[in-house]
Order: structure tokens, then C-alpha cells, then sequence
């Protein structure tokens, strides 16, 4: 340990602090089972996915995707699922474009979007000033 021992006092202390934090079984429990975990690859492809498309693209993509699937079974003769398909490819995309037509006005874009205040943070962050070297 870097820097004076601890005296009499603050060990007595340090003691009493740590046999009420043995006594307490749940904290017990909770650090001794803490740990890293495996990354889940299809819970994070997820997350990613849901910070990447809004709740307008997915609803778009929700509601075309029924129309043209109620369409396409009643009709299914190959000039009419042609056009569904070219239907729903064009509303997915101008969904999509419109999307980040928004996001660009805004003036942020992608994971950055959902934190409006990222900036700011980011930049009180850097002044805190033990961040800082001695000068």
C-alpha cells in the first residue's frame, strides 16, 4: 500500500466496518457469486440492433409486413407477390431513409442519439481535476 500506515484509530476502525459487512449475508452471497459473466452474443446483437432502428422502422416493418402477408395469401399468383415485395421493400427503405433524415436534423446520429447529453458528460468528465496531472 502506497503512502503513511493507518493509525491505531483508523484500524479499529477499518476492523469494526468489515466484521458488520461479514455479518451481513446477502452482501455476502451477492459478492461472493459476483463476477464476469459470458457475453450473450444474441442478447448484445440485439441491444445493438434495437439502438440502430427506431420504434417508426419497426413499426413499419410490423404493419407491412401484415398487409402484404394478408394480401399475398388471399392473391398468391407471382405478379402479386412481385409487387408486395417491391411494396415492402420500398416502405422498409423509406422508413429507414426517413429515420435518418430525422436523426441527421437533430444533429446526432447512431448510439449517440440516445444520449443527448453524451457530449456534455463526456466533457465535464475530462475537467474533473483529479483526471488532471500536477502541473
Amino acid at each position: 500500500m502506497d503512502g503513511p500506515a493507518l493509525s491505531g484509530w483508523e484500524r479499529r476502525l477499518l476492523e469494526e466496518i468489515e466484521s458488520d459487512l461479514r455479518q451481513d449475508a446477502r452482501l455476502d452471497r451477492k459478492l461472493s457469486t459476483m463476477g464476469a459473466k459470458s457475453p450473450n452474443r444474441v442478447l448484445g446483437a440485439l441491444r445493438a440492433a434495437g439502438r440502430r432502428i427506431s420504434a417508426g422502422v419497426l413499426l413499419t416493418v410490423l404493419v407491412m409486413t401484415s398487409i402484404c402477408l394478408g394480401i399475398g395469401v388471399r392473391t398468391p399468383t407471382t405478379s402479386v407477390l412481385v409487387a408486395l415485395g417491391v411494396v415492402w421493400a420500398a416502405s422498409v427503405a423509406g422508413a429507414v431513409a426517413a429515420t435518418e433524415l430525422l436523426r441527421r436534423r437533430r444533429g446526432s446520429g447512431g448510439a449517440a442519439s440516445a444520449d443527448p447529453l453524451g457530449e456534455e458528460r463526456r466533457e465535464r468528465r475530462d475537467r474533473r481535476p483529479w483526471d488532471r496531472p500536477e502541473a
